[in-house]
């Protein structure tokens, strides 16, 4: 199976001397195997944009989530999944300006993700599957100003294939 969505995400962070809420384009994707006909097991992760004003220059980062995790289908079209994984906070590409004389701008911080979701199958054929879905993903991570932690709720247009 495979999935890949793009959305809204709003994205709620709390630095160690400010909290912060952004609205930005949301990413998903997932990939794995049906272990049953309403299980799946896969590798999940997502990105949520968001501005970063700390240390360097003002410039767009990512607040994401790499995680194996389970899929269930409750019903012919409704889903819920949930994991927990890799946490990060890192560079988006399009964004990255002049790397070599500002190391920052490349700078991946690591730490604890979790990830659930909810899901309804609005078109199905036989191995494609066209959702729209609710994310809510956590994540904790020690950046360059310390520990900082965040929530971004995101609502998604995917499609999937069996």
């Amino acid at each position: 199976m495979f999935g890949a969505s793009v959305g809204y995400g709003r994205t709620f962070l709390k630095f160690p001397a400010k909290h912060q809420t952004d609205g930005d384009v949301a990413l998903d994707a997932k990939v794995g195997y049906m272990v049953k006909p309403h299980l799946a097991i896969l590798l999940t992760t997502n990105v949520s944009v968001y501005d970063y004003s700390g240390f360097g220059r003002n410039r767009k980062r990512d607040f994401g989530v790499v995680a194996p995790a389970v899929q269930y289908w409750v019903s012919d079209r409704l889903w819920v999944l949930g994991g927990a994984g890799l946490g990060g906070d890192n560079p988006v590409f399009w964004d990255l300006k002049n790397p070599d004389a500002a190391p920052l701008e490349t700078k991946y911080y690591p730490g604890l993700g979790v990830v659930a979701a909810i899901g309804y199958e609005i078109y199905q054929c036989k191995s494609l599957a066209i959702d729209l879905k609710t994310k809510i993903t956590y994540r904790n991570v020690a950046m360059q100003e310390g520990q900082t932690n965040g929530v971004t709720l995101a609502v998604l247009l995917g499609v999937n294939l069996y």
